[in-house]
């Protein structure tokens, strides 16, 4: 196989990735906002305990439109 397929094939498979990635994000549905796309930013994920006891103590924040201004600052709550 020379180069340019090879570089033919990577450009094909970066596009075929951005494709699956953009329709599992219309399918998922913001439990926040109710919007097509996943809008939660997990900073630190689950503790082993939290998946013992069934608890959440994710940390992170929700990036939904309706929450930020046209300037992009975060709107008061």
């Amino acid at each position: 196989m020379n180069k340019d397929q090879r570089d033919s094939n990577r450009r094909n498979a970066r596009q075929l990735e951005t494709i699956v990635h953009n329709a599992e994000m219309a399918r998922h549905r913001c439990e926040n906002c109710g919007e097509p796309g996943g809008h939660w930013i997990s900073t630190r994920g689950s503790s082993l305990e939290a998946l013992i006891t069934g608890i959440d103590d994710q940390e992170g924040f929700w990036t939904c439109q309706k929450l930020y201004g046209e300037d992009g600052r975060r709107l008061v709550a």
